[in-house]
């Protein structure tokens, strides 16, 4: 029988991945989860529990005492420290077991996962490895997730731990999207830098989309002109700040929630404080951090996408609310 699979952390990204995890495991073999908001868990249950056993756990301790390769994916760095260095309920609390693959998917400080990792694997309660994503909510569902890991790659296919990581984020992403990244914080380190590059291209996208619609620029004109030259970027084409260009961002369904503004606050404040440590002066993402601030302190954005930023920069707030 395979062996049993563990998944901490079932919110907005974390539910989905661990459904593709459920829906692609050993059908025998049991997902074990657990979440602080157990009604998530029952949610969890109530969508994908036909599709093999699915037991909700009462700590990260006992997700990690039942479960040969346990994942998690939670918000923030106190999230994480929690989930797996209390004492009591903690991974570290759980039974030894240094086989045991600990695949930690979570945005957090790189200096953070090393700490944790480094505990965790002294206690020798398993190989832990950093393993964040990109691809948000909709790839998360998809299943067509980018994963940047902090782990080398094997140089051959005989190394079984390479092999079975591959397989397991196999079940949440695209095997070309699977990038080994050399060491441990190596895969935050990666994920940290190219969040940093979207979300700044994201705010100069919306002024440079904005100063151009106001010298009287058709917005769909602009848009297509920028598209086919050097302007274009991932950014432009699936989630552009501008309403009406393109049908399913969340710019054109009312900023309806996908990233939302305090996350994009943590991983630009993530990517500073990372590029000061080596004496990289981030002053883009000073400036974009400011966009991003001003949306997540508005009570009429903070809930929205981050995208949302765009109603700031043109003055539309109250517009916008007004017609809610």
């Amino acid at each position: 029988m395979a062996a049993d699979i563990g998944f901490i952390g079932i919110g907005n990204m974390g539910f989905h991945m661990a459904g593709n995890i459920r829906s692609k495991m050993d059908r025998s073999s049991t997902l074990h989860i657990f979440d602080v908001n157990n009604a998530s868990c029952q949610d969890f249950v109530h969508k994908f529990g036909d599709l093999g056993p699915v037991r909700i756990a009462k700590s990260s301790k006992e997700v990690a005492e039942a479960s040969k390769t346990v994942l998690s994916m939670v918000p923030m760095d106190q999230h994480c420290r929690a989930v797996y260095l209390d004492p009591e309920t903690g991974v570290i609390a759980a039974r030894a077991d240094q086989d045991r693959l600990i695949l930690e998917c979570s945005t957090i400080s790189i200096a953070t996962a090393q700490e944790v990792g480094k505990a965790v694997m002294e206690a020798g309660r398993g190989r832990y490895i950093d393993t964040p994503v990109s691809g948000g909510v909709g790839g998360a569902e998809a299943g067509s997730l980018s994963f940047f890991i902090g782990y080398p790659n094997a140089a051959t296919d005989n190394d079984p731990l390479v092999q079975h990581i591959k397989t397991v984020i196999g079940w949440m992403g695209a095997a070309e999207r699977i990038n080994f990244c050399g060491f441990l914080g190596g895969g935050l380190v990666s994920k940290i830098a190219n969040n940093y590059m979207g979300l700044c291209n994201l705010a100069a996208a919306a002024q440079g989309m904005a100063f151009g619609i106001r010298h009287g620029m058709n917005p769909e004109t602009l848009f297509r002109c920028i598209k086919g030259s050097s302007g274009d970027s991932w950014i432009l084409n699936f989630s552009p700040p501008v309403p009406g260009v393109v049908a399913k961002s969340a710019a054109s369904n009312g900023f309806r929630a996908g990233f939302r503004p305090s996350l994009c606050v943590k991983d630009v404040s993530l990517a500073i404080k990372a590029a000061r440590e080596v004496g990289i002066n981030a002053t883009m993402g000073e400036m974009a951090l400011k966009e991003y601030e001003r949306a997540d302190q508005d009570p009429r954005t903070t809930s929205l996408d981050c995208s949302s930023i765009w109603l700031h920069i043109n003055g539309q707030v109250d517009a916008f609310s007004e017609s809610k």
